[in-house]
């Protein structure tokens, strides 16, 4: 989707003599005591705006699909030798970045792998999205995890040895009780799963198949609660930090801190902008609810 959305951005200058390995490498939590570059309105802002788009269960954007402006996309992630906000090397070996996609009608209890911490882009649609930052090409959904580095097409296509696991368009599997019945005719294997088409320019109507994708994840609820979804963006390029649409970082527990805080002294360190660190509790039950919350202490900058 070739969406942008002009407003205001708070960048912080910083001198072209600070190096991104500046980042701690043993990824300990820090707790500032002196002034941090983050300031206490950023974080309250962030996390309303959080909350809000967490809330917001709209079944599309004005016509358009409706992660352009309702719920939390993010990626989980781990520090590696890379930037965390770089396509890693599985990615680009499967010419895809694999993301999940939350809401208070789409959650979960836990991340992909066990991850601790990762990162939140912009809804485009919203108000704050920001000047000079590229919008991302939304590839297709999987109401539930899919192995997507196996698959072909990007990742939204057929997983070898498993037929009936092409896309959902090549199957004429438009609405959530279809997908349901293909996934069970499967065993319920995630590698035979067809993915929810939203590729620019697609055939089919890409508004429906993300707001049937979101259903289906209600119609196998006892599984999908524990197992994310996975919603596949198309590939960015290396080292563009400072034009990609990062929100916040994040942490769900423990020494995810440490990793958060670690991708937010790099991103600083390399971009001179200052995103907040947050943490984005997952919910233990399903009446539960995703709670985000800033503390200035958790701040590394």
């Amino acid at each position: 989707m070739k969406f942008i959305k002009l407003i205001s951005w708070f960048v912080l200058p910083l001198s072209l003599s600070v190096l991104a390995n500046g980042a701690s490498d043993d990824n300990a939590a820090v707790s500032r005591s002196g002034n941090s570059v983050i300031t206490q309105q950023q974080g309250n802002s962030l996390v309303q705006a959080l909350k809000d788009d967490y809330n917001d269960t709209s079944q599309d954007c004005h016509g358009s699909p409706a992660f352009l402006c309702s719920g939390i996309t993010f990626r989980g992630n781990k520090p590696g030798n890379y930037h965390v906000w770089n396509p890693s090397p599985n990615a680009i070996k499967s010419g895809g970045v694999s993301f999940s996609y939350l809401r208070k009608d789409s959650k979960y209890s836990k991340l992909a792998y066990g991850y601790k911490s990762g990162y939140i882009i912009y809804q485009i649609f919203r108000g704050d999205f920001a000047p000079g930052k590229i919008d991302l090409d939304y590839l297709c959904f999987f109401p539930i995890d899919a192995a997507t580095n196996e698959r072909d097409s990007n990742g939204c296509g057929k997983t070898p040895g498993y037929s009936g696991s092409q896309s959902c368009d090549a199957q004429n599997i438009y609405t959530a009780g279809a997908w349901r019945d293909h996934y069970y005719q499967g065993n319920a294997n995630h590698h035979h799963q067809c993915s929810f088409n939203l590729r620019e320019g697609a055939s089919s109507d890409t508004t429906k198949n993300f707001s049937e994708g979101i259903k289906s994840m209600a119609q196998i609820s006892s599984e999908s609660f524990g197992t994310q979804n996975e919603l596949r963006l198309g590939l960015w390029d290396q080292d563009i930090g400072n034009v990609l649409p990062i929100q916040a970082f994040f942490y769900v527990y423990g020494s995810g801190l440490g990793e958060a805080q670690s991708y937010q002294q790099d991103f600083y360190n390399t971009t001179g902008i200052a995103i907040p660190v947050i943490k984005m509790s997952l919910p233990e039950y399903s009446n539960q609810d995703v709670q985000f919350t800033f503390n200035m202490n958790e701040q590394a900058i």
